[in-house]
């Protein structure tokens, strides 16, 4: 006798795989998202805590009185501190929230062990 076809168990075990792959392919799209996102907010950060550095070490005299207060007391930075000296753009835009930075936002200064660091809080 011919057969044509397939048999049930060979349908369902084929459909099985490919729902088992269809879910890896889904989580690992979910997982290159996510890590695009971290990504992003990283690299925000970074720009925003280069900008406070420079902004520390500049000439300025008002500046400078602020680097030596961050020497011994650590300080604060706004965005707005650097975006009026031109270290920032205003539209620069805040991957977390997606919306341009208000001028608000606080970077903290500190020396500890003599090393300037420079930390951006959320």
């Amino acid at each position: 006798m011919k057969k044509n076809g397939f048999t049930l168990i060979e349908l369902v075990t084929t459909i099985g795989l490919m729902v088992l792959m269809g879910l890896i392919i889904v989580n690992n799209i979910n997982a290159i998202f996510s890590n695009q996102e971290d990504v992003e907010l990283d690299d925000f950060k970074r720009i925003v805590e280069d900008a406070a550095c420079t902004y520390i070490d500049l000439s300025d005299p008002e500046i400078v009185q602020k680097k030596n207060e961050c020497k011994v007391s650590g300080c604060t930075v706004t965005t707005h501190m650097l975006i009026s000296n031109g270290l920032l753009d205003d539209d620069l835009v805040n991957p977390w929230t997606n919306k341009p930075i208000t001028g608000s936002e606080v970077i903290e200064i500190s020396y500890p062990n003599y090393e300037k660091t420079c930390t951006y809080r959320e």
